[in-house]
């Protein structure tokens, strides 16, 4: 599988980009990356043995000798992880994701038709009546090397949330990539039809997130614990946590990347500043310290929708910046309702991407450039159609995000 380049739109939309017009429209070589080959028990039912590994892509040769794309997300992760190696630190890190589930056949639209009515966070009897589905999901990603440390129902009607494993380096991110893909697969194979767009219905109340937690390591200790400091989060836990702030403005757009993530934040357990907080779920950015194996910084701030792949590496391409620079948190940023407001709409977060120079010099011209020229030319150029035409706008957000996030 194809680690996604930031050059397509949801629906395959063709953007031309200057290097692949240069390049004529060529091949690019897909590069299989060692130690990512797993099986997909799911597919065909197990009739046949079916394996999947992950690739990244680089030019082909001679145009640019075969380098690697830099709008391919995985290489852009591995980048970031390889820059925050050279300070000295491991990133160990992991992934909650929630997602909807809806039933793929019926009478009327599939958003009114969830998997359960009910707000039934947390509900044994909801798992219980659809035990099937939900334990195949299980299986089937444990098979593929997935691990899941956690799953329940969720605070909306069909929404459910599965939590990553804490894994050190890229392989968190190859996990939850993975982890996106066999849900929605095994969903349809169990007549579901799970999404991960952040907003489908209006009527739920609710929206999903995708919550990025991770520490930092070194000489195999957690260099964001100590228990002389202040809550235990030492200053290079602070200088982390106040990069997340100083960059919360370009960030948002490469984790919030779609139009319809827009009416997730602002709104109910979902951040509205860029602020932090210790054990504060409505923060931004929130701080557990209690011990060395539990003191991790949480980035609230993605959304269901994003990509896994640039989730990891605009994190760590914000915390570096924290820890070069030695930031801190500004005066008064863990308290409630402190902090600089977050963008309300995908065209503002983008401004904010192309304004921040440290970021987009960080994660390179070539990703930023094609990431902003498809979320304008397609996904923002769409929304625009649709209101001059008065179409109805959750509508055309569904059929861009739908079926395919």
């Amino acid at each position: 599988m194809f680690a996604v380049s930031a050059g397509i739109g949801t629906r395959a939309e063709v953007v031309n980009h200057a290097e692949v017009l240069e390049a004529n429209y060529g091949n690019a070589v897909i590069r299989p990356m060692s130690g990512t080959l797993h099986a997909l028990p799911w597919a065909t039912n197990g009739k046949y043995r079916v394996g999947e590994v992950l690739c990244e892509s680089c030019w082909m040769p001679p145009y640019r000798d075969g380098v690697p794309q830099g709008a391919c997300t995985r290489y852009v992760a591995r980048t970031q992880l390889k820059r925050l190696s050279e300070l000295g630190y491991q990133l160990m890190s992991g992934f909650e994701a929630e997602f909807f589930m809806y039933r793929k056949d019926g009478i009327g639209a599939v958003t009114d038709r969830p998997m359960f009515k009910g707000i039934d966070i947390f509900s044994s009897l909801i798992l219980a009546e659809h035990d099937e589905v939900i334990c195949s999901m299980y299986d089937s990603l444990s098979g593929a090397g997935v691990d899941v440390a956690t799953l329940q129902t969720e605070y909306g009607p069909g929404q459910l949330e599965f939590a990553t494993g804490t894994k050190f380096g890229v392989e968190s991110a190859d996990q939850m990539f993975t982890l996106k893909e066999a849900v929605k697969e095994i969903g349809v194979q169990h007549g579901w039809i799970a999404t991960f767009m952040t907003r489908p219905a209006d009527k739920q109340g609710c929206s999903s997130g995708m919550h990025f937690s991770g520490s930092l390591w070194a000489d195999g200790k957690n260099v964001f614990h100590n228990p002389e400091s202040a809550r235990q989060l030492s200053a290079v836990g602070r200088h982390w946590a106040a990069g997340l702030i100083k960059h919360a403005g370009a960030m948002t757009a490469l984790v919030c990347p779609t139009v319809n993530c827009y009416r997730r934040l602002h709104g109910p357990f979902a951040p509205d500043r860029a602020n932090c907080g210790f054990e504060n779920r409505s923060a931004m950015v929130r701080v557990v310290a209690s011990s060395p194996q539990m003191t991790y910084i949480e980035n609230r701030l993605p959304s269901s929708a994003a990509n896994p792949y640039l989730v990891l590496a605009a994190t760590v391409a914000a915390g570096i910046d924290g820890l070069v620079n030695r930031l801190e948190l500004p005066s008064g940023d863990t308290e409630e309702g402190r902090g600089e407001m977050l963008a309300s709409s995908l065209s503002e977060a983008l401004l904010a991407l192309e304004s921040d120079k440290v970021l987009c010099e960080a994660l390179g011209e070539e990703l930023i450039r094609w990431f902003v020229s498809v979320k304008r030319q397609v996904e923002i150029a769409k929304m625009a159609k649709a209101k001059e035409t008065t179409q109805d706008e959750l509508e055309v957000e569904r059929e861009m995000y739908f079926t395919f996030l």
